[in-house]
């Protein structure tokens, strides 16, 4: 019984040897170190909270911002932008960087560049009561406790994901531009996603 249970350990393990971040992290397997290709691409997804977010990251100037800042920093860091797609409360990202090093420096300075320039130019619109205004508990010398609300703008920790593989590539490509031709409003949502697509609109997905 013992051997049966380590063998699927090992198997959940395997499947997701290439993925780290998102609701991984509340798991054991999303705990270790982010797996990152120096050759291969990275499919990389920022989730908003958006009951924190009216209007979501598609309004206009959180988009025009966000393409700012992901294009400023893409440049600083060398980190190749193959594809984006911004949705209501995640991004996608297809990426490349020949250093380790500048996958992190991206994934930190971008997240946390979006928030501050949301933060600064008032584009953060919080709602009472809800997930993103956590109260903490903070102590100050005189023993009298007060209350502060942290509002984050960010759900997880990015997610990743090493596409390897011409055929996950081409399926990881078609996905994210799928999701921008749905969040356009050209191509309906169906929970088939790319399988359930009709020749008109596999057409339509690479005009």
């Amino acid at each position: 019984m013992q051997k049966q249970q380590k063998f699927d350990f090992e198997k959940i393990n395997w499947k997701f040897r290439f993925s780290h971040g998102g609701t991984l992290r509340n798991l054991r397997k999303g705990r270790g170190t982010r797996p990152l290709s120096c050759k291969e691409p990275i499919h990389l997804v920022i989730k908003a909270n958006k009951e924190c977010l009216y209007g979501g990251l598609r309004s206009h100037r959180r988009y025009f911002l966000i393409q700012k800042i992901v294009d400023h920093y893409a440049r600083k860091f060398f980190v190749k932008i193959e594809q984006i797609s911004i949705q209501n409360d995640h991004v996608h990202f297809l990426i490349r960087a020949s250093r380790r090093t500048q996958y992190q420096k991206f994934f930190k300075v971008v997240t946390g560049q979006i928030a501050q320039q949301f933060q600064k130019q008032g584009l953060l619109n919080f709602a009472k009561n809800l997930e993103c205004e956590k109260t903490v508990t903070a102590t100050p010398r005189s023993n009298q406790k007060s209350q502060q609300k942290v509002k984050k703008l960010w759900k997880y920790r990015p997610f990743t994901r090493v596409i390897r593989g011409w055929k996950s590539y081409q399926t990881t490509r078609s996905y994210i531009k799928l999701n921008e031709q749905e969040v356009l409003g050209n191509i309906p949502y169906r929970k088939q996603r790319l399988r359930g697509l009709s020749a008109g609109e596999w057409e339509l997905l690479w005009v």
